[in-house]
């Protein structure tokens, strides 16, 4: 009897340790706040906010995390964006603030916001959606995005993160 409680118990507790698995992380800043401090700094610095939209287990926003590590990217990038980064499936109010954005398109995701909230740019909505800027079109469509949301970009600086886009990005077989 003994034993069959034991077992009950193990399984009722790995069935309530699986049940809140796609629930927010509660120590993790929510969207809201993620989004209101890039917009703050992005005011005070007077740059535009990247906003990025990705989930835990995506590739492609793993690839794109990495591009924007690159030193040159965030020395370039830095100089125009404010980055806040929201876990559609980490960060409480992620899912709904993706959703703000644009219709269900995938991840990664981004809008570009003045600091006043205004999109002056995007990744592209539903089936649109570029993701991480692997196909010419896309990558076309991104830097064209860069250059909507921040004008005085520099062709130097377009070609340098041109390279940088080449250099992470997968080879195609």
């Amino acid at each position: 009897m003994k034993r069959t409680i034991a077992i009950l118990g193990a399984v009722v507790a790995i069935l309530f340790s699986g049940a809140f698995a796609d629930e927010p992380k509660a120590d993790l800043s929510t969207a809201v706040q993620l989004r209101a401090a890039g917009l703050n700094q992005a005011k005070k610095e007077g740059k535009q906010v990247f906003l990025i939209f990705g989930s835990q287990g995506c590739g492609w926003c793993k690839v794109f995390d990495k591009y924007h590590a690159d030193p040159d990217v965030a020395r370039v990038l830095g100089q125009y964006f404010v980055f806040a980064k929201v876990s559609i499936d980490e960060n409480a109010g992620g899912e709904e603030m993706y959703n703000e954005y644009g219709k269900p398109r995938g991840v990664p995701a981004f809008s570009i916001l003045d600091a006043d909230r205004k999109v002056l740019a995007d990744s592209g909505d539903a089936g649109k959606n570029i993701g991480f800027p692997y196909e010419p079109h896309e990558i076309e469509h991104y830097f064209t995005a860069l250059k909507t949301a921040c004008p005085s970009m520099s062709e130097r600086d377009v070609e340098l993160l041109k390279e940088k886009l080449n250099e992470v990005r997968p080879k195609k077989n």
